[in-house]
């Protein structure tokens, strides 16, 4: 979070002011989207923070003709598409804004964008060592998330709606007048460029979105990043004297309300989180979550059938790698459990099936742990895993708790052992 606000502040400032910069900050640490990605551990948070430097860079080399940028910009995208592939979308919107700005165009003849392409090429030479070790697995699973989530469905509406929950309306509304055609921004050759920057660099992205809502649905969180470039052009407009009676005057009264808002709902969000509110209890969607909790509460039941038992008992996470992914976090107390996932029932489990491609028969008690208490019985196939178990028991259902309130179930199911495939 810190690196982003220190890369868009310089960002803002190049393109604007000072006072600009300060707003800049302002509205990331309130904008929901920017506010999630602190909030909860996933990669958004650091491709988020290159998404920031490589727009920091590519200013400085395309607008301010900054020939060291190209360094900074390599670097960054290197890092970036480590974090995420989508950062990849800023290199199309550069090489748009270098192909229409006649002054940018000139770097097609100089080595310098070339050799940052080969640094950001080198950075990310560990995925590409990676995958050819591997048939390509990890590059086919990304590249099968492109077109979205699978579904085939007309999805622009949700997008829509996506967008308005990580911009807020007064945020989605104010970015959509600063990318307006009739919103200069200022005359001359600098403010020109300028605005073809801000326009391209949130355009393109947004685009290709879009064009992909239109075939299939896309994850909630992925349009995030493409607002970065917009947001000094927002925090510029909100320090302007627009007309009483203007729309753009409107929207910059409505950022006081929607800030304060915005603050008092996180508030109440990380008071909810953490300490819980009375008579409020947490709704299903939290069992993805408090797994420090639930892990200390499985290394208890993988002690006692291992006592009962005198074998260490194989420890099974029934989903995709969440819950397999936790409990190998989260299992710091005593012994470490031997964690598998759902593939030893023919089922996906991302790297887990390339850990462990294979599970031979074993007569060990196996203990299947999941948030959902079907998953211990059927497959997504509705193929029933029982079949794979020896004396598999029912399923319990484990209440976690901190200091007494209760945070979510985990589901779990003993077998005495694994006859394979």
């Amino acid at each position: 979070g810190l690196v982003t606000m220190g890369f868009l502040y310089a960002l803002a400032k190049n393109l604007y002011d000072k006072s600009t910069g300060i707003r800049t900050v302002l509205l990331l640490a309130v904008l929901p989207f920017t506010f999630a990605t602190g909030f909860l551990m996933t990669t958004d948070a650091p491709v988020i923070a290159a998404w920031a430097a490589t727009l920091y860079y590519m200013e400085r080399a395309l607008i301010a003709n900054r020939s060291s940028a190209w360094l900074g910009m390599g670097i960054a995208f290197g890092l970036g598409i480590l974090s995420k592939y989508t950062l990849g979308l800023l290199g199309a919107a550069a090489l748009l804004f270098v192909l229409i700005d006649p002054s940018a165009r000139r770097w097609l003849i100089r080595p310098h964008p070339y050799l940052a392409a080969l640094l950001a090429l080198l950075l990310f030479s560990p995925v590409i060592i990676w995958n050819l070790e591997h048939h390509w697995s990890s590059i086919m699973f990304q590249s099968s998330r492109i077109r979205g989530v699978g579904d085939d469905e007309f999805s622009v509406h949700l997008m829509l709606v996506n967008l308005l929950v990580l911009l807020t309306p007064t945020g989605l509304i104010a970015a959509l007048l600063a990318l307006l055609p009739g919103n200069k921004h200022g005359t001359g050759e600098f403010a020109h460029r300028r605005m073809l920057f801000v326009c391209l660099f949130t355009g393109v992205p947004l685009g290709i979105f879009l064009v992909l809502s239109i075939f299939d649905s896309l994850r909630f969180h992925w349009t995030a990043p493409l607002w970065l470039a917009i947001i000094p052009t927002m925090a510029w407009m909100m320090g302007q004297n627009f007309s009483p009676r203007s729309f753009a005057n409107r929207i910059q009264a409505a950022w006081k309300p929607t800030i304060a808002l915005s603050i008092a709902v996180y508030a109440l969000i990380m008071h909810y989180v953490v300490l819980g509110i009375p008579g409020i209890p947490y709704p299903e969607l939290m069992n993805r979550y408090f797994w420090r909790e639930a892990t200390i509460e499985i290394e208890k039941i993988a002690e006692n059938v291992q006592q009962q038992t005198g074998q260490k008992p194989l420890i099974v996470g029934m989903s995709k790698w969440s819950v397999a992914s936790a409990l190998a976090f989260y299992n710091q107390h005593g012994e470490p459990m031997d964690i598998r996932a759902r593939n030893m029932f023919g089922d996906s489990a991302a790297m887990y099936e390339v850990w462990h491609p294979s599970e031979p028969p074993v007569t060990r008690p196996i203990i299947l742990v999941s948030m959902a208490r079907h998953h211990l019985e059927h497959g997504r196939a509705g193929n029933d895993i029982s079949k794979h178990l020896d004396q598999p028991g029912p399923v319990h259902s484990l209440i976690i708790t901190r200091e007494g309130k209760p945070l979510r179930f985990v589901y779990y199911r003993i077998a005495q052992g694994y006859s394979g495939l």
